[in-house]
């Protein structure tokens, strides 16, 4: 029998998946804490913020403009040297997911995310 094995890239979208999803503000500063940088730089189509409290702030605002969305991981997480890249999917729970995604991060010496780069690959028209 094959034992299946984690990888730091998986883990590391596992956190960052559970940041975007948390809705109590003082957990998911938390959660910034291990998984981002404190100088942190996220860009998307839609947002540029630098900094952990910017970057938490951010997602409280998307929450409250979508509630009951949730992310969970696409088809692809990998990486080399101190990249990593993967998709993303967001939708209502127990639903077709509504926007597709994917990222590319680039991580500290310590592992943690300093630059994120946000794709949005399919997003509902209208």
């Amino acid at each position: 029998m094959t034992e299946l094995t984690t990888t730091p890239y998986e883990t590391l979208l596992a956190d960052y998946l559970a940041f975007w999803n948390e809705t109590d503000a003082d957990a998911r500063a938390t959660l910034a804490e291990g998984t981002f940088t404190p100088d942190v730089s996220y860009t998307d189509p839609q947002a540029a913020v630098t900094g952990r409290e910017a970057l938490t702030d951010l997602v409280g605002a998307l929450q409250a403009q979508l509630p009951g969305m949730r992310f969970t991981p696409g088809d692809l997480v990998d990486g080399h040297h101190d990249l990593v890249r993967f998709t993303w999917n967001l939708g209502p729970e127990g639903a077709p997911d509504t926007i597709v995604g994917a990222d590319v991060a680039l991580l500290s010496p310590e592992g943690r995310m300093s630059y994120i780069a946000g794709f949005l690959d399919r997003v509902p028209q209208g």
